[in-house]
């Protein structure tokens, strides 16, 4: 496998983050496929949508009316094209993520939130799953394979070379975000990761082709 380049939420230093237009540039520049947000609204539509509060107000409780945000269904068009990485933000609405993208290939369903991977693992579904992580969890590989995660998505700051040999060893993926400078890329390649999920796609997807060639 390459050394997998994703935009995080598709190319954000040249369109706004989690639209269509920012997935489309991070694609049109080489990326191997983009990372998103999906939140559910309280009147049940699924979005696109990073943040955990309009203003003051938690995002789950307005409608969609109330937030400027993509549909999860907007999606649709990249199924097949390339590998989606989707970032659920809460637990609890896996019936609703499932109505919405279960039947579209080449994705991958990551959260902060581990009870929601675990559930999705518990129910049997045909598409893999990833952890999120912002700092370090002891034995990494038996929980993640405990959860029924195939994916690891560290932040990158916490990566070294020990724990992806790790979870290697246990065929886990392993894709840090969100380093944006070559120096970050070159190490996490060195060390053994699998890709990165970054703001910079075009950038990155350039620096590949030049180390490559090195």
């Amino acid at each position: 496998m390459s050394f997998l380049i994703f935009g995080h939420r598709g190319s954000p230093r040249r369109f706004p983050e989690n639209t269509v237009a920012s997935f489309e540039e991070a694609l049109r520049a080489g990326a191997d496929g983009f990372e998103t947000d999906l939140r559910l609204l309280a009147d049940r539509t699924a979005v696109l949508f990073h943040d955990h509060e309009v203003g003051d107000v938690e995002v789950e409780t307005l409608s969609a009316k109330d937030v400027a945000a993509e549909l999860v269904d907007a999606l649709a068009q990249f199924a097949g094209r390339c590998t989606m990485v989707l970032e659920v933000k809460r637990s609890k609405w896996e019936d609703a993520l499932l109505e919405h993208v279960a039947k579209w290939p080449g994705i991958v369903v990551a959260s902060f939130d581990h009870r929601l991977i675990a559930e999705l693992s518990r129910r049997k579904v045909a598409f893999p799953l990833g952890l999120t992580l912002t700092g370090a969890i002891v034995d990494l590989p038996a929980y993640a394979r405990r959860l029924g995660a195939t994916w690891i998505f560290p932040n990158n700051h916490w990566v070294d070379q020990d724990e992806v040999r790790a979870l290697h060893a246990e065929g886990l993926k392993v894709v840090p975000w969100t380093p944006n400078r070559p120096r970050e890329w070159q190490r996490l390649r060195d060390i053994g990761c699998d890709g990165i999920i970054t703001d910079v796609p075009d950038e990155a997807v350039a620096w590949r082709a030049t180390s490559s060639r090195a």
